[in-house]
């Protein structure tokens, strides 16, 4: 099996997913007010983050990579997306314009993780 693509793919993910999760947890605060978002929904970002970026980062690593967990990745990278555009659409916050870049520059980023994934674990077979 090629699973160099779904690796790439799934570190790549925890690695980005990693450093948001710091991003988040430790700036909490100072986004709340440059972004328009509320500090709990960094915090909870920042450790929803955390976990996920360490599970995809274990599963990438294994002798074989752990499918189930790439399967979960492509499933979490979709409902996240949907999850941006239902933030920026629903006006439940008043986020500021880099707050708008902030969400959809992830949003994008999570199609494109996904889209990966779904390649890799594709290839893999």
């Amino acid at each position: 099996m090629n699973e160099s693509l779904l690796r790439f793919a799934l570190k790549t993910d925890g690695v980005v997913s990693g450093l948001v999760a710091v991003l988040s947890l430790l700036g909490a605060r100072s986004l709340d007010g440059m972004l328009g978002l509320p500090a709990w929904l960094h915090w909870g970002q920042g450790a929803f983050l955390a976990v996920y970026a360490a599970a995809l980062w274990y599963a990438a690593t294994r002798q074989t990579v752990i499918r189930w967990v790439a399967v979960s990745a492509v499933v979490l990278n979709a409902v996240w997306a949907v999850g941006c555009v239902a933030l920026l659409t629903a006006g439940w916050f008043e986020t500021t314009t880099l707050g708008i870049c902030y969400v959809g520059f992830i949003g994008v980023a999570v199609v494109v993780f996904g889209s990966l994934q779904v390649a890799g674990l594709r290839r893999a077979g």
